[in-house]
């Protein structure tokens, strides 16, 4: 018999400051600390800003600063966590920079032996704990059970799953994107409204992960409408933290779909990135599952400011593809692979990449490579 279960064992610390609360979470007793990051000014700055913090709790910090993105930073990482022995990892940056932290934290997993009576010997495991700092409006993969890397071999990101390998805390301070390039905070935004979309209509979803879903919509497309016309406005993109926060918790109660997976298919193939790939590819998912969800859609329109009353259900269906296309056209964002320079003969590449990806089991309408094909080739 099928149960519907949710847990979340990480802390969520959420508010404007909030990141005064690192020491007593990080260091309670004086552990060594081992910070991730990457060398772009925004998160290197913030990342020294957190070491100066802490550096009074802590028995010791060392700064790893990324540099290539994929798996060669995450077993350096390890490899630098395990020599200083550290007791606890901090993750500082994006999407990537946090999945890598993510990994480094779980696999630098200390293992000793303790001597017992009458010379037995007991295997004893340290895990290293994991604290998650974004710096920007992204989905919060401290809280998932699985991420993906990007793996340097083949350039492909490859899942890393471990339901206990979760973080121990996840701290959303909104004035740290303050200074974080408008366009970042956009294409995360829209990242994020592509994930709610796929774990909405995904066959894993359930009342808990719909109420998610769909709130993450509606909070992250109406403060992106204002964002469009009030750009330096630090609330709004608090607001825009709180629509990522619960998109993560959406694909925690769910699973990720079409979106993400076509997403990281292009990663691997383009010269652009999974922020960018999800939000231009996700009208044309929309469309490609309007017939598969088209009950949803109803719902999807109204968290996106639409009128659903006395219309049928296909109406509401191309209301909501409609609305995410005035949104991005409101963000002045282009909506075409190709004006990001895609190669279009990458997308067949592409598409085998992206069906891949074994959550792409749970969504609503099968999708195999021809038939993702024809989606990049719609967004092309």
């Amino acid at each position: 018999m099928a149960f519907l279960e949710f847990q979340i064992p990480t802390l969520i610390v959420y508010g404007t400051d909030s990141l005064i609360r690192l020491p007593e979470l990080a260091t309670p007793n004086s552990e060594k600390v081992v910070i991730v990051t990457d060398k772009k000014p925004h998160n290197s700055s913030v990342a020294h800003k957190i070491k100066q913090m802490i550096e009074g709790y802590a028995y010791g910090v060392i700064l790893y600063e990324m540099k290539r993105y994929n798996s060669q930073d995450l077993f350096e990482g390890v490899n630098i966590t395990k020599h200083a022995r550290a007791d606890v990892v901090i993750g500082v940056g994006d999407a990537t920079v946090l999945s890598i932290a993510k990994i480094i934290a779980q696999f630098s997993t200390h293992e000793f032996q303790q001597e017992e009576v009458k010379s037995h010997k007991k295997l004893f495991v340290k895990k290293v704990r994991y604290i998650e700092i974004p710096t920007l409006q992204t989905i919060c993969w401290g809280l998932l059970p699985m991420t993906y890397i990007t793996d340097d071999t083949d350039k492909i990101k490859k899942p890393y799953i471990d339901k206990e390998s979760v973080a121990h805390s996840v701290i959303i301070d909104p004035t740290l994107s303050e200074d974080v390039p408008l366009n970042d905070i956009i294409y995360s935004s829209l990242e994020a409204i592509a994930y709610s979309f796929d774990a909405y209509i995904c066959k894993k979803a359930n009342p808990i992960s719909d109420a998610f879903s769909l709130r993450a919509i509606e909070y992250l497309s109406v403060n992106l409408k204002r964002l469009a016309v009030e750009t330096a406005n630090t609330k709004i993109k608090g607001n825009l933290s709180m629509g990522s926060l619960l998109a993560s918790l959406a694909i925690y109660g769910s699973s990720l779909g079409t979106c993400a997976a076509t997403a990281m298919g292009l990663e691997s193939q383009t010269n652009i990135s999974q922020s960018v790939g999800a939000s231009v590819i996700l009208p044309h998912v929309m469309e490609f599952n309007l017939t598969a969800a088209a009950n949803k859609f109803i719902q999807i329109a109204a968290a996106l400011g639409e009128k659903v009353t006395d219309i049928s259900v296909i109406e509401a269906a191309i209301m909501a593809v409609e609305a995410m296309r005035r949104i991005m056209l409101d963000l002045h964002i282009p909506q075409r692979l190709s004006e990001y320079n895609v190669e279009q003969d990458r997308l067949e590449a592409a598409a085998r990449v992206a069906g891949q990806y074994e959550f792409l089991t749970y969504i609503p309408r099968p999708a195999s490579k021809n038939e993702l094909v024809e989606i990049y080739s719609a967004a092309y």
